[in-house]
């Protein structure tokens, strides 16, 4: 059985009904109650709980065979978590465990890249230590982040990162096609770490890209400082304080640095069929009666 944590997250609700699609038999995690929903469309079993609870811990990875592990966003408990993750897997006797970590975690100014470099290298030393096999994937933007309905209504597309800013983005379904692959082979693609970089493009790429599909302008507008608050709210008004300050940081990063990497990795390893940004939106327009208005 494989269990998927933080699957009441935009990940995971991209991913679990995907797996489950393909045979998987999942048991699902989450903090959520709404976890439970899972079951409904296969998941086998679901466990509502706290990462930091080593008994909901060890009461999850019970009979699991391997581990697909979301980690938690905007936590100041997220090595904490995985670390607990990765010693309660040893202990139930987990064979594989699959980390989702971040394009360059390297990135230091990003507090959750620090976070996640930690985990990735406690997960390195206890997976040497007890010969659990393991995998790292490192996805960039995901292109769920890019709400098409949303975006489509108002004709524009908010951001706070420069228009010209560059990024590498993949589909979440991409991701989860490289864990079934590594799900199907555990010793070929134990220890490696994977770079999951599908397509780069700028927001003012993106935008032209959604009006491009839509057959809508969409303008690209970039938020000042002082009006960030009123497009993400959720990371200030009554938000965690670490939430908020791990904001500021992706804020300082956006406005300094490109974030893109290398597509042929992916490529490589999902056979050159990766999903494209404009298939995601023309996808997501049909899904909301938006015309699509397909390439020739």
């Amino acid at each position: 059985m494989l269990l998927v944590t933080c699957a009441n997250g935009q990940v995971g609700h991209r991913i679990v009904p995907y797996l489950i699609d393909k045979g998987q038999d999942v048991r699902v995690m989450d903090l959520n109650p709404k976890v439970e929903d899972y079951k409904k469309i296969g998941a086998k079993e679901a466990i509502v709980g706290n990462g930091t609870d080593e008994k909901v811990l060890d009461k999850a990875m019970d009979g699991i065979d391997a581990v697909i592990y979301i980690p938690p966003l905007f936590t100041y408990q997220e090595a904490k978590m995985g670390k607990m993750a990765i010693d309660a897997a040893i202990k139930a006797g987990v064979k594989q465990f699959i980390d989702i970590s971040v394009l360059f975690p390297g990135l230091d100014n990003n507090l959750q890249h620090r976070m996640k470099t930690k985990v990735e290298r406690y997960l390195m030393y206890r997976g040497w230590e007890s010969h659990m096999l393991w995998t790292v994937l490192q996805p960039g933007g995901y292109y769920h982040n890019l709400y098409v309905k949303p975006f489509y209504d108002k004709g524009e597309l908010p951001s706070y990162s420069p228009l010209d800013q560059v990024i590498s983005m993949v589909d979440a379904r991409d991701e989860a096609d490289v864990a079934l692959k590594a799900l199907a082979d555990p010793e070929g693609y134990d220890k490696g770490v994977f770079t999951l970089a599908a397509e780069k493009y700028s927001i003012r790429q993106v935008a032209a890209l959604m009006s491009d599909v839509t057959g809508k302008e969409i303008k690209p507008v970039f938020v000042p400082k002082d009006k960030l608050k009123d497009y993400w709210p959720d990371y200030f008004l009554g938000s965690d304080s670490y939430a908020e300050e791990a904001f500021w940081h992706v804020y300082d990063s956006n406005t300094r640095w490109d974030w893109d990497g290398n597509s042929k990795e992916i490529n490589w390893l999902l056979d050159g069929k990766v999903r494209t940004l404009r298939s995601y939106f023309e996808e997501e327009a049909a899904k909301a009666g938006i015309p699509v208005h397909k390439k020739n």
